[in-house]
């Protein structure tokens, strides 16, 4: 009767017990958006097949400046990138991309076997950031208005801290954003 008693003590208290990931603290804090630099400059490019389109992206305090031959200079401020009077509200910034500083902190986890995916549903869109082992592999948005649905595979961060390659899928469509120069 007493081992019944016990293991109903235990039941109880592991149905009630908050989950908790291991490595769950440590992925948050290497990964929040605020370990991002504050200021850097960037050479980057979009590859697709055999076109390739560089860019140059600059960060200062927050505001991001962004310049090709085809596009011009365009400013992002806030995750809205304005084009003329049309501003879009982009679901990841330059940040995210280079370093993989994406977590705000009040993402949802939920782990198995060495991976930890943390969600976030923000009304437009839903986003899901897998880790694996502790390293960032993959994150998937869902923008609920459209139905689209974006899929960025991240390589290996290099020591200095960002990811020199970044694969981004969009449906069928393809392509590589990659950082070929960055100062700080």
């Amino acid at each position: 009767m007493k081992k019944i008693l016990l293991i109903c003590i235990f039941m109880l208290e592991y149905a009630c017990a908050p989950l908790v990931c291991p490595g769950e603290k440590d992925i948050k804090s290497r990964y929040s958006e605020d370990v991002a630099p504050k200021s850097y400059k960037a050479l980057v490019s979009l590859k697709y097949g055999i076109l390739k389109v560089p860019m140059y992206v600059e960060k200062d305090m927050g505001r991001y400046t962004l310049r090709s031959s085809q596009t011009g200079t365009l400013l992002l401020e806030e995750g809205n990138l304005c084009i003329n009077a049309t501003c879009l509200d982009l679901p990841i910034n330059p940040d995210g991309l280079i370093f993989g500083a994406l977590l705000l902190g009040d993402e949802k986890p939920t782990c198995s076997f060495g991976t930890i995916i943390f969600e976030r549903d923000d009304q437009v869109y839903l986003r899901k950031y897998i880790f694996s082992n502790g390293e960032l592999k993959k994150v998937e948005l869902t923008d609920k208005k459209r139905g689209k649905f974006v899929v960025l595979e991240y390589g290996q961060r290099t020591k200095e801290g960002y990811y020199k390659n970044v694969k981004v899928s969009i449906g069928d469509l393809s392509f590589f954003f990659n950082v070929d120069e960055l100062k700080r």
